[in-house]
Order: C-alpha cells, then structure tokens, then sequence
C-alpha cells in the first residue's frame, strides 16, 4: 500500500518508492528501495524533498517481534535449522548443476526455520558459521554467506520479505562454481591468469541460467552478478562501483569475504574471527561500502560469536554473543581453566560486571586459533 509521508518522519526499514513532492527526484540508489541506516535519511533530507512515497506492505516489521532466547536455549534450534537449511543448498545445487528448471518457491519454507533463529537470537546462528563446518566447502559457504547476510540485513532495517530474498540470493551466488573445473578449486597455490579469468566467469555463468528461469526476482540475479564487484571499481565481472552496486551485492561480498577468511582452504589456514575482521576493515574504501563495514563490525562484534578467546584471569572462553554497546567485551562461555583442564562450562557477560561481581576486571587478552591446541569447537557449543 502507497503512503505519502513527510521526510522528516523516515525511520529505518520504511521502502521508499520516490519523492512526492512533484519537484525533484531521489538517486537511484535510494528509490524503489528501503533505509538502511540514518545516513540514508540524512541524505534524502539534503534533497529538499519534503514528502515521498512509501510502500507500507514492504516496510520492516518492528524488530524483536519474535520472543528473545538465550544462546544456550537457541543453538539447538539454531543448528537444526542450519543442517535442515544445508539440505535445502545442496537440492537447488544438484538442480543447478544438471540445469533443470529452478522453482524458487519450493525452497522458501526451507529457510524460514534459519530466519525464525536469526529473530530470536542471532549469535547461536552466527557462531555456527564459525565452528559448524563440514568438507562441503560450497554449500557449507554458500549457508555461512547466507546468514551473515541475513544478520546484517536485519541490523540494517531490512523487512522480513527482503532478508529472505536476500538470504536466497547469498545461497545462489557461487551457483556458476558447478560449471567450472573443480580442480581449480582444490589448487594449492596461486592460480595461473587463465585459471583465475575461469574463475571470473561464475558471476556471469550464474546470472545467465537464473534470467532464463521462470519468476526469479531482478534483485536475486543482480546480486548472483555483482557479488564480487567492489567499492572503488576494481571488481569483477563489470567493474562497477559505489552506490552502482546492488544492496544484496553490497552486502553479500562482505559476509562472503568474512566467512572465506574464517574458513581452511587448500592454499592457506583460517583467518581467527577477530583478525578477518580487522582485515575486512582494512578494505573499506577499496572493497567495501564504508557504512555496510561498519553496521558489519557493529553486529558481529570485534570478537565474533564462535571465537576462542584467552580471557585476563588465565581461563579460555568460546564468544557466544556481541554486546554491540560494548564490543570488546561479549558474553562467553568459559569452558578451560587457566591450566588448560575442561571445567563445568559457566556463562560470563563481560560487559555486566559490577563491583561485587567475582569477575570484576575480566576481559579478553588473546584470540586464538582452535588448531593451536587441536581443538574442535564444535563441542562446546551445546
């Protein structure tokens, strides 16, 4: 439904259709398309448009709707979901890679289960993109891109129609891989020019099958299509650049880089949460949009859900949730003491800590990497 409003009422998550004022119009970037952020607001006032149109059956549902859990009630139904959604990746890719017909619609309720988990409690999902991991480095990817997208959607005002399409989109962006020669993919080492301009193609290959399937939406293909091309243009498959680049796209590349460097791959180790952070951020500007960087850093956190951390006292944690009012100072769960010996697993919010508190003081000295002591996090979870 089409509502005219004044400027100065925009919130985030309201889609914006164009200016209603008869005088002016808004960039490409902001019509037809939802805030994001204050800054979106901010520069649709310098326009000096007064009132614009809104589709209020697009805009964001008021967030927390759904009852908030706790991490250790949530990661059970975070990781069925995960596994139920994993089976989901891997029919649309047998379907893909014979290219069959690709009914969207058929695998919509399959990711449902994962965005009902991301409303309830964010981190349970976001850490299982750190410590669930599997040999199926495509699907596993393809999922991992997904939520994180679909977290940082949420962040940013995004409806629940449009965190879904883009969850979709994450999952369908490598779908031109299926094509390639797989052992490119295994390589250990640097790949040759020919290697790499195959590797290119995949954006392009995915973008052509999905525009000759029946009722893809345009924001699907175009993030399948630029979800590698960067902020100062040096991308591929079209060197496009700035705000040229899709929403989804924008989106999608960063989660997509941060799970690639959290991830073993034949050629190099895992980056820690933290520090693929820290690298993202070093490409902000070049790679990345400066404003998704930071809404990134700011839901995620400086420690990541599903960072193995050295906290001050000696003991070592697993970070299971981001305080975003205080993001060096997450919620962990303690499970080694300073000796290096497995202890009943307690619950600890570094940033609730008072004087009385018994962990007055207790912050997080080291983020370390689970292989340093042959570790699989992924028992600690639960």
């Amino acid at each position: 439904m089409l509502e005219k409003i004044k400027t100065t009422n925009l919130q985030n998550g309201m889609f914006v259709v164009c200016s209603a004022t008869g005088m002016g119009s808004l960039p490409p970037d902001l019509s037809n398309n939802f805030i994001s952020s204050k800054e979106d607001i901010t520069a649709i006032l310098k326009l000096n448009i007064t009132e614009v149109l809104i589709d209020s059956s697009k805009c964001a549902a008021p967030r927390n709707c759904f009852p908030q859990t706790s991490y250790s009630e949530e990661i059970l139904f975070a990781r069925e979901a995960y596994n139920s959604a994993l089976g989901c990746i891997q029919k649309m890719y047998e379907t893909i890679s014979r290219r069959g017909p690709l009914e969207i619609s058929e695998y919509q309720k399959d990711v449902d289960p994962m965005l009902d988990s991301i409303e309830r409690n964010s981190s349970a999902s976001a850490s299982l993109t750190v410590l669930a991991r599997s040999d199926r480095y495509l699907f596993t990817h393809s999922l991992n891109t997904a939520i994180l997208s679909a977290i940082l959607g949420r962040y940013m005002g995004l409806s629940r129609e449009f965190v879904k399409e883009l969850s979709i989109s994450a999952m369908l962006m490598n779908i031109g891989q299926v094509w390639l020669k797989q052992e490119i993919f295994s390589k250990n080492g640097k790949l040759s020019a020919s290697e790499f301009d195959e590797i290119k193609q995949h954006p392009l290959s995915g973008q052509s099958y999905l525009t000759l399937q029946n009722g893809i939406p345009e924001n699907i293909v175009r993030a399948v299509s630029e979800h590698h091309e960067k902020y100062d243009g040096s991308g591929y498959p079209n060197g496009l650049s700035g705000n040229s680049i899709s929403k989804y796209a924008r989106i999608i590349s960063i989660c997509d880089a941060y799970d690639a460097m959290t991830a073993d791959r034949p050629y190099r180790e895992a980056l820690t949460p933290n520090m693929a952070i820290k690298h993202l951020y070093s490409m902000t500007n070049s790679s990345f949009h400066p404003r998704y960087i930071e809404n990134f850093i700011k839901c995620v956190g400086i420690y990541p859900a599903g960072c193995f951390v050295k906290l001050s006292d000696g003991r070592y944690a697993v970070v299971v949730e981001n305080t975003p009012q205080a993001p060096l100072l997450p919620r962990v769960k303690i499970v080694f003491n300073s000796r290096f010996k497995a202890i009943t697993p307690e619950y600890v919010d570094l940033s609730k800590q008072h004087d009385k508190s018994p962990y007055t003081g207790l912050e997080i000295v080291e983020c370390i990497h689970p292989k340093t002591f042959r570790l699989e996090l992924e028992r600690f979870l639960w």
